[in-house]
């Protein structure tokens, strides 16, 4: 495998190729899948509030943004993903992350946290930008140190701009996001070959965040607390996992039918974004969710595989960062709707509303797809 900081010529030792199309059919499949939730899941909303356009409008925006992100896609796709590896773009991806990491806090706060920048009708969450960025920065950083994890020096070259950005995702405040991104930045120092006392080192230094929030942050504390006592109070702290947990039990083996949802109807707050893998378990029941959750399980099957098979190191780590981020927000997604996990307000990939969040994964994993048309070029036969 080239180390691209050891050769320059490595993008000449390689030869486009197809691309991965089980991977891009997953990706397609769970964005149609998303599609028909997401209006099914606000069209209720729709008919009880029929002088309020904003929740179709909402469903024409995420249709839309499908659409262009399924293009974008195909586009980046085809390009050379070394494209992405260009102190040109990792810089001016990086400044811009931060700076609309800080504009959020010139915005009002919503449900006690600034993630969002609305302009008219035109709503960004940048963290969802900033955390591939990180992912980005991170695969090439390492791919052009083999021994990073070695120097100090290279150490901090590679921690401070990650902890930058995660230091102005947490402050949001958030929590789930900053997991998620530092957890797919470790995948990628674990890949790229550091050794394990420096992996523990790293996986505990993530979790201490945890009851560093849970102590400072109101709102995550009494997430914990009913993450751990849902019954106690079904009908205030722990409201919304228990409507989670009906939904869930309700719809049996193959469910109500979709569109039949009745948790969906003013029972299940945010039912079509961070809870929207309850509806589907609702209205498609066990089958329908097991579908689901074997499609991510493909989309981690392939990603690893283009990883395992990328014709060089950042490739390979890149591939690994992107796979592992996306995959971790699904299943941690899922482990909240089932309460495995304590609530933490990170969407569904693909599948719950958001442009922001839609947008970004489909580009990303145009990126993906883009490590996975690139193979070594074969040996010229001299006989």
């Amino acid at each position: 495998m080239e180390y691209v900081g050891k050769s320059k010529s490595a993008k000449k030792k390689m030869v486009r190729k197809g691309i991965c199309l089980p991977l891009m059919l997953i990706t397609i499949i769970l964005t149609c899948i998303g599609l028909v939730m997401v209006l099914s899941s606000s069209y209720n909303s729709i008919l009880i509030k029929s002088s309020d356009a904003s929740y179709l409008n909402s469903f024409k925006t995420q249709a839309a943004v499908a659409a262009v992100g399924i293009v974008c896609m195909f586009f980046i796709a085809r390009m050379d993903y070394h494209f992405f590896a260009k102190p040109t773009v990792l810089i001016t991806g990086f400044v811009v992350s931060c700076v609309l990491l800080i504009a959020v806090f010139f915005f009002p706060d919503v449900y006690d946290a600034h993630r969002w920048i609305e302009i008219g009708s035109l709503t960004m969450q940048p963290s969802e930008i900033a955390k591939f960025m990180g992912v980005f920065y991170a695969a090439y950083y390492t791919s052009t140190k083999k021994w990073w994890y070695r120097s100090l020096k290279d150490w901090m070259g590679l921690l401070l701009p990650i902890v930058l950005l995660a230091g102005l995702i947490i402050v949001e405040p958030d929590l789930s996001t900053t997991m998620t991104f530092l957890a797919s930045v470790v995948v990628i120092m674990f890949v790229s070959g550091m050794q394990w006392k420096w992996l523990v080192g790293a996986i505990g230094a993530i979790g201490m965040l945890i009851p560093i929030m849970i102590a400072t942050v109101g709102y995550q504390s009494r997430r914990f607390e009913a993450w751990l006592h849902a019954w106690d109070d079904p009908k205030d702290v722990g409201f919304q996992i228990v409507q989670s947990l009906y939904a869930i039990g309700d719809g049996g083996m193959f469910g109500v039918g979709l569109g039949n949802s009745k948790q969906k109807i003013t029972h299940l707050p945010m039912s079509d974004t961070d809870y929207i893998f309850s509806i589907v378990c609702e209205e498609f029941g066990f089958v329908g969710a097991t579908i689901v959750i074997g499609l991510y399980v493909a989309f981690a099957f392939f990603g690893i595989k283009i990883a395992m098979e990328a014709s060089d190191s950042y490739g390979a780590y890149l591939a690994a960062g992107i796979t592992s981020l996306i995959v971790l927000q699904a299943f941690i997604n899922m482990g909240v709707a089932t309460n495995v996990l304590p609530s933490t307000g990170i969407t569904l990939p693909f599948i719950s509303k958001g442009a922001s969040s839609l947008g970004v994964m489909l580009c990303a994993t145009g990126a993906l797809l883009s490590v996975s048309a690139y193979k070594p070029r074969a040996p010229i036969d001299s006989n």
